[in-house]
Parts: structure tokens; sequence; C-alpha cells
């Protein structure tokens, strides 16, 4: 009876030591950040301009293979070739969108964060952000769009006789970041780190194969971080 009790005792004691092992093991192990999760600037823009040239040149295809009706086409064969030429289109597309993972891809873009001024009475430190993102125009054959919302904007604009169009935080005058004096004064010496980040998907999905085509850049979340130490000082989800 003493026998089969400490057997099982041991038994007991080495179960539990296998799984705090696997516990510990498992907890020891830092999850790598997303490599599309502490992007520039300008590595999204590239992003946005490689899969908007994509579709742009797909589109182009699009109008010059359907063309007009031939004198010596029927409506039917027209009508068939426009069919076909769509269906090819969005196929194109869908595949692109697969193989760049944009159904599934979630860009975190870091914008420069300019502590500016705290004001101790309100407890209230206004922050602002020089950075701007440079996105794809509109242009006849695709229209570059992001959904209404309270922090982020696009705006077209000349720039040294060039088209630009930018993304940007449209906060007016500046961000209103509530924290108490002791947090403030901390965040003033290591200003230096202090970053925007926000969150996009990249949407380019067609429903339909018209003249036009829709290339949808949709924020998601905001958040001020402290880069250095990694930590979230306020976030926002963006609808």
């Amino acid at each position: 009876m003493r026998t089969s009790f400490t057997r099982s005792a041991w038994m007991g004691l080495f179960a539990a030591y296998i799984l705090f092992s696997s516990v510990a093991s498992s907890q020891g192990q830092p999850v790598a950040p997303s490599a599309d999760d502490n992007l520039a600037p300008l590595e999204f823009t590239a992003i946005l301009k490689e899969a908007w040239t994509f579709l742009k040149e797909s589109t182009d295809t699009l109008h010059r293979t359907m063309g007009s009706k031939d004198e010596f086409e029927t409506t039917a064969e027209f009508e068939k070739r426009t069919l076909d030429a769509r269906q090819q289109f969005l196929s194109k597309v869908n595949r692109y969108i697969k193989e760049k993972k944009f159904d599934s891809r979630v860009f975190g873009v870091l914008l420069k964060a300019t502590l500016e001024k705290y004001n101790a009475d309100n407890q209230v430190y206004a922050v602002t952000s020089p950075t701007i993102i440079e996105a794809p125009y509109n242009i006849p054959s695709v229209v570059t769009e992001i959904p209404a919302n309270a922090y982020i904007g696009l705006a077209d604009s000349i720039k040294k006789a060039y088209r630009t169009s930018s993304l940007y935080l449209t906060f007016d005058p500046h961000f209103r970041w509530q924290v108490n004096r002791d947090a403030a004064k901390a965040a003033k010496d290591d200003a230096a780190n202090f970053a925007f980040k926000v969150r996009f998907k990249v949407d380019m999905a067609q429903t339909s194969a018209g003249k036009t085509a829709r290339f949808l850049i949709i924020p998601q979340r905001v958040f001020l971080i402290n880069q250095r130490t990694n930590t979230v000082h306020w976030e926002q989800a963006i609808r």
C-alpha cells in the first residue's frame, strides 16, 4: 500500500514538473514582432506604390482588351469578349491579393510624435506629428480612398510641380494626451523615442470590373508609444 502511494506521489510530482517546464519554456520564448508592424513611412509608401501600380496596369490592360466593338464583331461576340476580360481581370487581382497576403496583413506605420507643451492644471500634454505618408493619388482609372474617420486624412498637393497625395494625422491643432505630471516629466526626458503608430489594411479587392478601380487604405487603430521601452501610452480604434 505504501509502495503504491509512493509510486503515485512520484508520478504526480513528475507530471507537475513536466507541466511547469512546458509552461516556463513557452513563457520564456519572446514573441517575434511582425515585420509589418514597425514600418517607416517610406517603407509603407513603397508597399502602397507597388500594389497601386499593379492595379493601375491591370486596369489599363482591361480597358485595352475590352476596347470597343469591331465592325466585324457581333454584339454577342463583343459581350462575351468583354465578360471574359472582366473575369480575367478580377481573377488576376484576387491572385495578387492572395500572393501578397493583403487579405490578412496589417501594416503598423510609425510617425514621429512631438511633445509640445504640458498643462499641469488640466494634466494634458499637447502632442503633434509633422510626419506624412506619401500615398498614391487619384487618376481616372484608379481611385485612392480612405474611409471617413476622426484620426487619419488623405490630401492631394503639388510638390515641386508634381502632384502628390499624403496620409496624415488630423489632430487639430494637436492631440490632447491626458497624463499625470510625473509621467509627463518622464515622457519629456525620453521625448525623442515617442511616436504615433497607425495600423492600416490595404484593400484592393474589386467588386466589379468597370472603368475605375478602387484602392482602399483603411486605418484601423492608432497608438501613442515609446519606442525605446515598447510602452503603449494611449490607443484608440479607428472607425
